[in-house]
């Protein structure tokens, strides 16, 4: 907040405001079980360069006692997002892994005033637990369709630099 607005006076309207979303973007993620978010604050030339990554568990299923392979896991991914999703398997450094880029707009998007024509660019990551038979996801998003591109290959090369200890 200070980093972004550092004068509390002069800038005391947008401070409510960005902690408004930021709240409701933290809500949001633990509604979704989210045990980690991270949250960009770098600006180029003045001009904040928004996204986070939203890092979840999808919990063993006592019922399975085997993970899914990750093609019924991608072809589940295409099943729920249809033809506008990008669903890929691939190998990482840190094993195999499921990729999905999409685009979305949600309602707590919405509601923050992001405009229906200008959909986040979402690109999630599968990541099997070793010696468990959950998922590890890894949940990027960019507001900005300007940067997706740009903003995806980021969000590639953070993803490569997972290991497993």
């Amino acid at each position: 907040m200070d980093r972004t607005y550092p004068s509390r006076d002069e800038h005391a309207g947008r401070r409510r405001e960005l902690q408004g979303m930021l709240s409701a973007m933290v809500d949001s993620a633990a509604d979704r079980n989210g045990i980690e978010l991270y949250l960009s604050t770098q600006a180029v030339l003045g001009f904040p360069v928004p996204c986070s990554l939203l890092v979840t568990v999808e919990p063993e299923d006592p019922g399975q006692p085997v993970r899914l392979p990750g093609d019924m896991v991608a072809d589940g991914l295409r099943d729920k997002y249809g033809d506008g999703a990008q669903v890929t398997t691939l190998t990482l450094p840190s094993g195999p892994a499921v990729r999905c880029r999409r685009q979305e707009t949600t309602e707590d998007t919405r509601d923050l005033g992001q405009p229906a024509d200008r959909p986040n660019t979402v690109l999630d990551l599968y990541l099997p637990v070793p010696d468990f038979a959950a998922w590890m996801v890894l949940t990027f998003s960019t507001p900005m369709p300007e940067l997706a591109d740009a903003q995806v290959e980021l969000f590639d090369a953070i993803a490569a630099t997972l290991r497993w200890s």
